[in-house]
């Protein structure tokens, strides 16, 4: 189910199975690019390493093409991804034009116990904040851990016992911006 909590700024919260993990997931929409994925009849990107090749080129200008990526680069399909130029010496330049289409807010974790939560929760320590919702007592080294490797905890009934940390990433990664993706399918799924 999707529920939307802000429509001014298009955040929306969703429960969705994510690697064989039940997880909800709170996120944002980036409207600019999901509107002109909606206009191209275009929906999420699966491939890894195609992801990789979009970060691996500059947004703002054409930036030279590792020859890694020269090949993945090439492929029609990525036409709308990136804009690409022959360099008549050889290789390739490119520029990206895809974006990621949300930005996760949060991972909450329901878990029947703290240490289940957290096994669950560290899957998950590079797409965003987690929390951990239980109804399982707690003993003081299951917090101390959870503390230590920044998961939240709170209570079924919402009562927040600890904040997770800040989610603060120095840039997207390609299995951050994969997960996005997959998030973004099923908002699609959920819209269409």
């Amino acid at each position: 189910m999707l529920e939307v909590l802000q429509d001014s700024d298009a955040t929306y919260r969703h429960e969705g199975v994510f690697d064989r993990s039940l997880l909800t997931v709170t996120y944002s929409v980036n409207l600019d690019e999901h509107d002109a994925r909606v206009r191209a009849g275009r929906r999420e990107i699966r491939e890894e390493f195609l992801l990789a090749a979009l970060l691996s080129v500059p947004e703002d200008q054409l930036g030279k093409v590792s020859p890694r990526f020269e090949r993945v680069l090439r492929k029609a399909d990525s036409a709308h991804l990136a804009t690409s130029l022959e360099d008549p010496e050889g290789g390739l330049w490119a520029q990206r034009r895809a974006q990621p289409a949300v930005d996760v807010r949060s991972i909450e974790i329901t878990s029947t116990s703290l240490k289940r939560g957290c096994s669950v929760a560290h899957r998950w320590a590079g797409y965003g904040p987690r929390t951990i919702t239980t109804s399982a007592s707690v003993s003081t080294f299951e917090l101390t851990e959870a503390s230590h490797y920044g998961i939240g905890l709170q209570m079924p009934d919402g009562e927040c016992v600890m904040m997770p940390a800040a989610f603060v990433p120095q840039r997207w990664s390609s299995a951050r911006w994969r997960f996005a993706e997959l998030v973004y399918g099923q908002f699609r799924d959920l819209n269409d």
